[in-house]
């Protein structure tokens, strides 16, 4: 990624520990300015404790001591999943932080209020709530959401179901922190929740990407529910598949809307489509399958 990001410009790389004081505060020094958007995302139960050091712990310094600094702005990316469920059926700039049901849900809760104690202290503090990404990685590892879809894609099968869930393009969430990085604005939230797509819909984008038919069986609400309190247990053990954990279950089937409206027209934005961007995520991954096969290197 570094290479790719050298040939729009100079990149100058710090290598430190986020979770160690001293290292943050030499990679601020200097600085005008924080992107924080460092964060352990994921289901795997195993790793709680290095959710809690990275999600909660060191973001708390680093956006501490970044207002210590007069950093403006203090951007810090958290998760639509810190405001879930919003108390009035809408995820919205106004929502209430949110208990957090899993490990990273509680994690990013945790950001959350500390951001948000911040802004009520009157620093420049901006706050990102993108929702479920998709789109081709850039010169990355797939994200959390093309992982969760994966096996569907793998075995070219998936469940019927009655949800839903907010997407957003990768490209529109990178134009969002790009709009925002103006010093003078003050403290903001802005919920980047893209489109609200059936789940039938993102199993047709995906069929589409992978140019071939996806056997869809029905499951009940109850089925899906159980397999994925199982499948929480499990992962306290086991590594399992992104997207099979409890809270990407009540995710999908709460199906519940954002409120974008005030990203869109502070920012000047409209939303890309999220179907185009699933496909061409796994039209990539195809094409990348089929090089590897091949013998030939994916860049």
């Amino acid at each position: 990624m570094l290479d790719r990001l050298r040939a729009a410009g100079s990149v100058a790389v710090t290598v430190g520990d986020i979770c160690c004081e001293a290292d943050v505060v030499a990679f601020l020094d200097g600085s005008e300015a924080l992107v924080h958007a460092a964060g352990v995302v994921g289901t795997d139960e195993r790793r709680v404790r290095l959710m809690w050091d990275v999600n909660a712990f060191a973001t708390e310094a680093i956006l501490r001591r970044a207002v210590e600094r007069r950093l403006d702005p203090v951007l810090t990316v958290s998760s639509y999943s810190a405001l879930f469920p919003p108390t009035d059926g809408v995820i919205s700039p106004q929502t209430p932080t949110a208990v957090g049901r899993s490990a990273y849900a509680k994690t990013k809760a945790y950001a959350d209020r500390v951001a948000r104690r911040l802004q009520d202290d009157g620093a420049p503090v901006v706050v990102t709530y993108p929702s479920s990404v998709v789109g081709p990685a850039f010169g990355t590892a797939p994200g959390v959401t093309e992982r969760g879809w994966a096996p569907i894609v793998r075995w070219a099968i998936a469940p019927r179901l009655r949800g839903g869930m907010q997407m957003i393009d990768v490209c529109d969430v990178a134009e969002v922190h790009t709009r925002v990085m103006r010093p003078g604005q003050g403290a903001r939230r802005y919920v980047c929740g893209g489109e609200l797509l059936g789940f039938d819909e993102m199993i047709d984008a995906l069929q589409t990407g992978l140019g071939r038919r996806i056997h869809r069986v029905p499951v009940p609400a109850p089925v899906l529910l159980a397999a994925a309190r199982a499948t929480d247990v499990l992962a306290r053990h086991v590594a399992v598949p992104d997207g099979l954990s409890y809270e990407a279950a009540t995710l999908l089937l709460a199906a519940t809307p954002t409120d974008d409206t005030a990203t869109l027209r502070d920012l000047g934005m409209q939303w890309r489509s999220p179907r185009a961007a699933i496909i061409a995520s796994v039209r990539g991954s195809v094409a990348d399958a089929r090089r590897q096969q091949l013998g030939d290197p994916v860049p």
